[in-house]
């Protein structure tokens, strides 16, 4: 990344999400910014080519939120909603490297660190119709998320799991448990937030943009998928924040997914094959209705291109009216 290269999101959006956060003088934030060596925190953590908005309008912004609720001398959890290969995982490094740095209490979590075991992954994960190992709503332990979550309110220091996606030939296990001492949880994961279709709505709403069209079996799955979403309210109801990046176009993802893959294969020499990798793609696409992607209770809204770009950020109640998704998405 070059933080000193020009930015593609609209001064104004910046100014009303520092708003948002309680700051009116946005040249005196980003100058206290720049006095803390900003630019310089963590640097290599940013994906290859990553655009300076992803530090100015969004890494530093969850900082300057982050030690905002430090500051009140109780814990809180920042829920971070976005489709997998975006970029999240990337600016959840980036933000616990420079949490370190600042001496700020955070750490960052994935709801996937959050997976069943083995036995429990697969078995949960049987029959559905595009064949994935993992990802979909039904695939984690809540009660052990719930868990460890009550206990990290209550101010203890929980041991949270490590989830390592390249084991079993790709198709992932736990690795181990890390302590969680932070003030501040990030809790990241590509359907946070995102809550079941209303009552009355047709399970095959928001299919639009999928080629082929769901088939009768995928139709029949979908609804697997919203009885098990509806599981996940007691976790989303616990966040004091929720940030969303929303792709512009919902069929991103299968770019992205495909990017992040081939990253796998690079760095670990696993991944998954071109068949797993359809089918995966094709879930994210299809097991999920794309409108359960609007999310109501969203606090900050930032639209993302194909090319991992920041474009528009939407601020609060007024970010689903003025939503700028294609019917694509």
């Amino acid at each position: 990344m070059d933080p000193e290269a020009p930015r593609d999101l609209p001064q104004a959006d910046l100014i009303a999400l520092l708003e948002h956060l309680g700051d009116v003088d946005p040249q005196g934030w980003e100058r206290r910014w720049r006095q803390r060596s900003a630019t310089d925190l963590a640097s290599d953590a940013w994906a290859r080519g990553a655009s300076a908005d992803w530090l100015w309008a969004l890494g530093l912004p969850l900082l300057t939120l982050a030690e905002q609720l430090e500051s009140r001398g109780t814990r809180h959890l920042i829920g971070l909603s976005a489709l997998p290969g975006c970029g999240k995982s990337s600016l959840g490094r980036w933000l616990e490297g420079a949490a370190s740095q600042l001496g700020l209490s955070l750490q960052v979590v994935s709801i996937d660190d959050f997976y069943l075991d083995a036995a429990g992954l697969d078995l949960a994960m049987q029959g559905n119709p595009w064949g994935v190992p993992r990802a979909l709503p039904g695939s984690h332990d809540l009660p052990l998320l719930l868990d460890r979550l009550s206990a990290w309110r209550q101010g203890k220091q929980p041991n949270l799991p490590m989830f390592d996606k390249a084991l079993r030939q790709g198709r992932g296990d736990r690795c181990g448990w890390r302590p969680c001492p932070a003030r501040i949880l990030l809790l990241e994961g590509w359907f946070v937030g995102c809550e079941p279709l209303a009552a009355g709505q047709p399970i095959s709403a928001g299919s639009e943009h999928l080629l082929p069209p769901l088939s009768a079996e995928e139709l029949r799955y979908r609804q697997t998928v919203q009885d098990q979403l509806r599981t996940y309210a007691p976790v989303w109801s616990s966040l004091d924040a929720l940030w969303q990046l929303q792709a512009l176009d919902f069929t991103s993802s299968r770019l992205w997914k495909l990017d992040q893959e081939a990253t796998m294969q690079q760095t670990s020499g696993v991944s998954l094959d071109r068949r797993e990798l359809e089918g995966f793609t094709r879930m994210i696409m299809a097991a999920i209705p794309a409108v359960s992607f609007q999310l109501p209770s969203a606090d900050v809204v930032f639209d993302i291109d194909v090319q991992r770009r920041l474009r528009r950020i939407r601020i609060g109640p007024d970010q689903l009216s003025s939503s700028s998704v294609s019917r694509t998405g």
